[in-house]
């Protein structure tokens, strides 16, 4: 066993400097995120940070904007590793991650492709998201990565990434692999718990292993155990949850076939990085050194399946003898898998029900290959889910959901029919990740619901949420299912929590007014309600004057409440007459701040 100096980890600016700074792009349509760099990379883009809270093998994903206390990325980072020999015999090898180093390659195209179920044009033979990469490695070998996501159920934790590596050199390169290094780390996740991330020997605590029959290396947290008296594993006491509930991994699909028949992949490696990551980066190891890990020659630090880790993993394709413009083309899915949040919530006692993940995970990867089989089109789709509005009704104490019908115009391109069931109404009061229940299911098929949640007169779907807690934040989603059960992922949940009535603010620096603009038909959709205005983030005791812009006071309302922030307008002046179209002008004045802004009316 090589010896291990701790020094390295200790001066990470010092070891790794990097002079290009990656774009990147998000899949962030169903249950697994993932950042996708132009660069080769994956994972958040700044893989020495680690209070970046981009996407990296995120599950269950979102919201775009991440805390903290919510972020459950499975992985620091990923990257690519492509080594081989010349024809003059010079061996090479280029470093695209997962650490800091990134090949001085030439970086061009990169896009993102929106291929929607809701959105005109949807191709079912395709993915709902695609992003394009490509580059030139300084060792002249082109790569293409486009990868793939879905939002349907059962296909939307996992990503799939198609690579193409052309060599463009004159001469040819031979024994060439192509490795995929990932720092799949679990116990991530400990950090709310333990305040590390697998970042010394107290805290390593994953375990990974190789599947050979989905050809997949994955990763999952050790059970809780209590080896030092701060060591909790991955169980979160103060909110009674386990916060590593899955399994990750990546899997290969499919790779040109090598020299000699080689079984791919030909490498399956893992070990621990802690102390051992001068090996594994070209800042410290010679590309030879590099190539022997690479080719799996050199397994001097490959972990036991006891070993807890932080683990490095790679896996690597090759040998390959690439002629001037040859291919290979090789494919890969990455996936998490495991219990619920609601199971998660439970605490300790669902530990026992961690190892479910496992099977999950392998079952997520068989539906990826048979996918990537069918050349990624899809065999059944569901209804997608309608465009949901979300508004809060003060003077009702309650939060409406109303949306354009899907209903009526939604035919199954695979079907060429009208499959629509229902609409199904789900509600979380912790986060936007849930859990989440369902509250509501309408059905358009029958006249008790069409009658009681249809809005003939505006063509929308309208639900009222009367059984909420006020003072509380709440995350709405509403999906559609057809005839079959087959049911659309919930896209359309809001990311920030929605009030019936908020606390009052202490100042009056975030003043807000909504709807504004304000239009009959985008008013409140509710009975009683239908003009009102509502000023909200306000103080518990202020004015709010109404002007013309003629400068004329048309309106003065006093705020006096200790338990609500919120105040709502009629749309009656002083005067009792209904204010014309036009725009008007507010202020808000209190001891601990004023307001101001502008009001469209829309008649």
């Amino acid at each position: 066993m090589r010896s291990k100096i701790l020094w390295i980890l200790l001066l990470p600016a010092l070891v790794y400097p990097q002079a290009r700074k990656a774009e990147f792009k998000l899949h962030d349509r169903g249950v697994l995120w993932e950042t996708m760099k132009d660069d080769g990379t994956i994972g958040a883009p700044d893989p020495a940070n680690r209070f970046q809270y981009f996407p990296s093998m995120d599950w269950p994903g979102g919201p775009s904007q991440m805390v903290k206390d919510d972020q459950r990325s499975y992985m620091l980072g990923a990257g690519l590793w492509i080594g081989g020999y010349h024809d003059n015999g010079r061996i090479f090898l280029t470093e695209n991650g997962p650490f800091l180093n990134v090949d001085k390659g030439t970086f061009t195209a990169f896009e993102r492709v929106d291929n929607y179920i809701e959105n005109p044009g949807f191709n079912p033979a395709e993915a709902e998201q695609i992003i394009r990469m490509e580059l030139t490695t300084t060792e002249n070998i082109q790569v293409k990565r486009t990868s793939r996501a879905w939002s349907f159920p059962g296909y939307n934790n996992f990503i799939m990434m198609e690579y193409e590596f052309t060599n463009k050199n004159a001469g040819r390169i031979t024994d060439v692999y192509f490795g995929f290094p990932y720092l799949i780390r679990p116990s991530y996740q400990d950090f709310v718990v333990h305040n590390g991330w697998g970042d010394d020997f107290n805290r390593t605590d994953d375990f990974v292993r190789y599947d050979s029959d989905t050809k997949m290396l994955y990763s999952w947290d050790d059970t809780p155990n209590y080896t030092l008296p701060t060591d909790v594993g991955n169980y979160w006491d103060d909110k009674n949850e386990l916060r590593t509930t899955g399994y990750a991994g990546f899997a290969l699909l499919d790779a040109t076939g090598a020299k000699n028949n080689q079984k791919q992949p030909a490498v399956q490696y893992y070990a621990q990085l802690l102390n051992n990551e001068k090996y594994f980066t070209s800042t410290s190891s010679s590309a030879a050194d590099m190539y022997k890990i690479l080719n799996g020659t050199d397994k001097t630090l490959q972990a036991q399946d006891t070993d807890r880790l932080s683990p490095f993993m790679l896996m690597a394709m090759g040998p390959y003898d690439l002629a001037k413009d040859e291919t290979v083309k090789i494919v890969l899915a990455e996936a998490v898998a495991g219990i619920s949040l609601t199971e998660a919530m439970k605490g300790l006692a669902s530990q026992a029900k961690l190892p479910q993940g496992e099977n999950l995970l392998m079952e997520s990867i068989e539906v990826a290959q048979d996918l990537y089989d069918n050349n990624y089109a899809m065999t059944v789709l569901p209804p997608p889910s309608p465009q949901l509005e979300i508004i809060p009704v003060p003077e009702n104490q309650s939060i409406t959901l109303n949306w354009q019908p899907v209903d009526e115009t939604w035919i199954d391109p695979l079907m060429g029919s009208n499959d629509f069931n229902e609409y199904r109404i789900y509600r979380s009061s912790i986060s936007y990740i849930g859990p989440y229940e369902q509250i509501r299911v309408i059905r358009p098929s029958r006249a008790t619901d069409k009658s009681r949640y249809y809005d003939e007169e505006n063509k929308k779907w309208v639900m009222e949420d009367k059984g909420i807690s006020l003072g509380a934040g709440y995350f709405y989603a509403v999906t559609s299912a057809d005839k079959g059960g087959f049911e659309s992922w919930m896209t359309n949940r809001n990311e920030t929590p929605v009030y019936a009535i908020r606390q009052p603010a202490t100042t009056a620096l975030n003043v807000r007014v909504f709807p504004n603009p304000f239009r009959i038909t985008s008013g409140f959709p509710v009975s009683g309600a239908e003009n009102s205005i509502v000023w909200t983030n306000l103080p518990a005791e202020c004015t709010i004057r109404i002007y013309t812009t003629n400068g004329e006071l048309i309106k003065t309302m006093e705020h006096n409440s200790p338990v609500s922030g919120e105040e709502t307008w009629d749309q009656l002046t002083e005067a009792r007459q209904r204010p014309a179209p036009g725009i008007y002008f507010w202020t808000v004045a209190s001891s601990v701040g004023n307001a101001q802004g502008t009001l469209l009316i829309i008649k």
